[in-house]
C-alpha cells in the first residue's frame, strides 16, 4: 500500500479522531494510530499489507517522522504492526 493511498484512507479518520468526547486533543500519533487500527479492523488496509515507511508516510501526512514512528511503535505494542528490518512494516491482526 503506497502512502498516498493511506494518507487518503486516512484523510476521513483523522478529522473524527482529532479529539475525546471531553474535547480533549489527542496527541497526534495517537489519532495517526487509532486510524490505522481503525482501517485494518475495518479491513480497508487488509492484513498483511506492506505500509509505507515512516518517511514517506510523514511526507504524505505532512507530519513530522517522529509522529509516524511513535504511531507504529503503539501499534506494534498492541499487535496491529509487525516490523523487520529490511522488509519493512507489515498490518498484522490475530483476530
Amino acid at each position: 500500500m503506497g502512502s498516498p493511498q493511506l494518507a487518503r484512507l486516512l484523510g476521513s479518520q483523522h478529522a473524527r479522531a482529532a479529539t475525546t468526547p471531553g474535547g480533549r486533543r489527542v496527541p497526534a500519533y495517537r489519532s495517526l494510530a487509532d486510524g490505522v487500527r481503525l482501517l485494518v479492523l475495518e479491513g480497508r488496509v487488509p492484513v498483511a499489507a506492506r505500509l509505507p515507511a515512516e518517511r514517506e508516510l510523514a511526507a504524505a501526512l505532512a507530519v513530522s517522522r517522529t509522529t509516524v514512528a511513535a504511531a507504529y511503535e503503539a501499534l506494534r505494542g498492541e499487535g496491529f504492526l509487525e516490523s523487520r528490518r529490511g522488509a519493512g512494516t507489515v498490518s498484522y491482526t490475530h483476530l
